[in-house]
């Protein structure tokens, strides 16, 4: 068991530092990613509210004087609406970013933005149901354009885009938001998982043949517990068995790795670990089957915390190189996911000072933001 050092220890308000100034105005290094601005945002908001901001902001005023404020942001995700009926065929959704004039080809939705974007709306305040700035029907009926006939989903309706998992994922993480299935088809969907098993029990991104790893795994598995479709893998006995072991067995001498033979990486903590929470829920009868305890969370979570950066604040891939926002959201998300665990080790004040808010793990953002009491399904 490695004990963590008072370097590694949690810093909550350098971790707020960090991701209000990247929700300000990110580095250079992201003007690569200018197309999807919105996926940075979701990253810095959810983590925010992980971290608790937007309540005390509710509670008490802006007590970050720098921080932007949550209206601002939600006024800036709607500027990112595309709703038109000009296109050919009529396009409904969010765009990246502003970053593009209308006429431009590349000016259309694309299903993971419009996903983030009702993410971020709904945990910033927005009934995303119910809101008459939202074009919900239109949404859907985009939706059942992208889905193909093989049951995964386009990225956009321009014809050229990657399907795969992630969007199938996506798809099913916006019906759920707008209470809707109609924009799916749920058996060609099913089939499209199955059809992405690889021959050790993972999911591939890809059908037939493709390797397994972490990311399209919890892709995959979170699809089917949002579709309520879990006990396909469930029921059979021979693909948890296997899927299990390949998961558990991605954890190395402290990290977890995406897929066999590379390096730890702090995301996978998140991707595998929400993975397991996943696999142990049944879904008919609410209760839970802990697998996740399978994972040496001593070590884990000590590796997490040592990519913490010292004076920037956020979390690395690695140890000892910069943070970025995907990184460092995903380091927070297994932190919360695992905060159970805490008071099982025998490290004394390992992680004094963590204290995060309730992760949903099938959506990877805050279980406030989609409770029962707002009329959403439960979910792990």
């Amino acid at each position: 068991m490695t004990a963590i050092s008072d370097s590694q220890k949690f810093d909550r308000e350098r971790q707020i530092a960090y991701f209000s100034a990247c929700l300000r105005e990110l580095p250079a290094p992201y003007c690569k990613l200018d197309t999807n601005r919105l996926t940075m945002v979701h990253f810095c908001v959810h983590a925010l509210d992980l971290l608790g901001v937007w309540d005390e902001m509710r509670e008490k005023g802006n007590t970050y004087p720098s921080f932007v404020k949550a209206n601002d942001v939600v006024e800036w995700i709607l500027s990112s609406l595309l709703h038109t009926d000009n296109n050919n065929p009529p396009d409904a959704g969010f765009i990246g970013g502003t970053f593009l004039p209308p006429q431009h080809k590349y000016h259309h939705s694309h299903i993971a933005m419009t996903y983030t974007a009702l993410c971020i709306l709904q945990t910033l305040g927005v009934n995303v149901r119910d809101d008459p700035r939202i074009p919900q029907t239109a949404i859907l009926r985009t939706l059942r354009r992208l889905q193909q006939p093989d049951g995964s989903f386009a990225s956009t309706l321009q014809g050229d885009g990657e399907h795969d998992l992630r969007f199938l994922y996506c798809a099913c993480c916006i019906s759920y938001l707008l209470d809707d299935w109609s924009g799916i088809d749920i058996r060609r969907a099913v089939a499209y998982v199955r059809n992405c098993r690889s021959f050790d029990g993972a999911l591939a991104l890809v059908p037939h043949g493709g390797e397994g790893h972490g990311g399209s795994t919890f892709c995959g598995v979170a699809s089917l517990v949002l579709m309520n479709q879990l006990h396909v893998i469930v029921e059979d006995a021979d693909w948890k068995a296997s899927l299990l072991y390949w998961c558990v067995t991605r954890q190395q001498k402290q990290g977890l790795q995406g897929r066999p033979n590379k390096d730890e990486d702090t995301c996978y903590s998140y991707w595998i670990g929400a993975t397991l929470r996943l696999l142990g829920h049944d879904a008919g009868t609410g209760n839970e089957d802990d697998v996740l305890c399978f994972l040496d969370h001593a070590e884990l979570r000590s590796f997490v915390l040592s990519c913490q950066h010292p004076l920037l604040g956020g979390f690395s891939k690695v140890r000892n190189t910069h943070p970025d926002v995907l990184h460092s959201y995903y380091s927070l998300a297994y932190l919360s996911l695992s905060q159970k665990y805490r008071q099982d080790t025998q490290i004394e004040n390992d992680l004094e000072g963590v204290s995060l808010k309730a992760l949903n793990c099938t959506m990877g953002i805050g279980q406030a933001s989609i409770s029962a009491d707002q009329g959403f399904l439960p979910l792990p």
